[in-house]
């Protein structure tokens, strides 16, 4: 039998307003703070999530390469799980407002705080070159060789987060109908300004290799990027791989290719390159941030087109 939940939610209260990606991963970190809090008292007091906060940024974490201290961003997203959950909780009435203020008002850490943490490969900045290398390595001879095609060029056209990528649906691929993005192809996904869909530009490149793949594909699923219970082609499953197993095909294409310390992130950190060399405004929209610019409409189409035409 399966203990009694700390508190009478958990991250499912965030349906609607964040991807499937975002509240598995939110789900993860939340049960690290229920873990640490132990207690119901505990969990609903914002002085329980400020001893956290000390105790991330004190706390190490094993590893095969040997124990590690949580970095800014590993404490900083955990904190933000923590008042999402909380904040939802209270909109639904299972929390007092001011309970939720209370927990807002714990600050996240301030990167300069904590330099001597900066890793040194924490950001890989790679040319069209290189991407265009890595994507293009995986063997299409083979059908996991061609879901890693596509995986790759998605995370690459897109800038997407790679928990958004490995969640990714059927119903959320846009094959070029939006009559305002009409030259491209988008993604749906949910706002996190309000949670309702909205198109993100999607490579036609990445595009049509989603397409090989999913013609290719022995089984059906919903999800796009499914994977395989055994080595190689063996065990096609229905299910979205995993985020781990997207880390590790993009480290290992890229060693491939004799670039070290890659990292799905990196490819995000890419498309905001390649947009931001032809205007610094077309990012926030293309990678889905909360604080959107005042473009025009038509900038849909110039987005679409520019990823496409520029990516590689």
């Amino acid at each position: 039998m399966s203990p009694t939940p700390i508190l009478p939610f958990d991250a499912s209260i965030l349906a609607g307003t964040k991807s499937a990606g975002a509240i598995a991963q939110y789900t993860y970190y939340f049960g690290q703070y229920l873990a640490y809090a132990s207690s119901f008292e505990c969990a609903v007091s914002p002085l329980t999530l400020l001893h956290w906060r000390e105790y991330l940024v004190n706390t190490t974490y094993s590893t095969k390469a040997g124990p590690h201290h949580y970095s800014v961003n590993a404490i900083n997203v955990r904190l933000s799980a923590v008042r999402s959950i909380i904040h939802a909780a209270s909109n639904q009435h299972l929390l007092p407002r001011a309970l939720a203020d209370e927990f807002a008002s714990v600050a996240g850490i301030r990167p300069k705080t904590m330099d001597n943490r900066r890793n040194p490969h924490a950001r890989v900045l790679l040319t069209p070159a290189q991407m265009r290398a890595i994507c293009d390595t995986p063997d299409i001879n083979t059908l996991a060789g061609v879901m890693h095609r596509a995986f790759l060029s998605t995370l690459a056209g897109s800038g997407l987060r790679v928990s958004e990528a490995v969640h990714l649906t059927l119903a959320q691929l846009d094959g070029g109908t939006d009559p305002q993005q009409p030259t491209g192809f988008a993604v749906l996904m949910s706002s996190k300004k309000n949670g309702a869909q909205e198109p993100r530009p999607l490579s036609q490149e990445a595009y049509q290799r989603i397409q090989h793949w999913l013609s290719v594909r022995p089984v059906a699923s919903d999800y796009i990027f499914t994977g395989f219970s055994g080595r190689g082609d063996r065990g096609p499953l229905a299910t979205p791989i995993r985020p781990v197993s997207a880390w590790e095909m993009v480290r290992r294409y890229a060693q491939q290719v004799g670039i070290k310390h890659v990292k799905p992130h990196d490819f995000r950190r890419f498309v905001a390159a390649q947009l931001a060399v032809q205007d610094a405004r077309l990012v926030p929209k293309a990678l889905g941030h909360k604080r959107l610019d005042n473009a025009q409409s038509g900038d849909g189409e110039e987005l679409a087109r520019g990823i496409t035409d520029h990516l590689y």
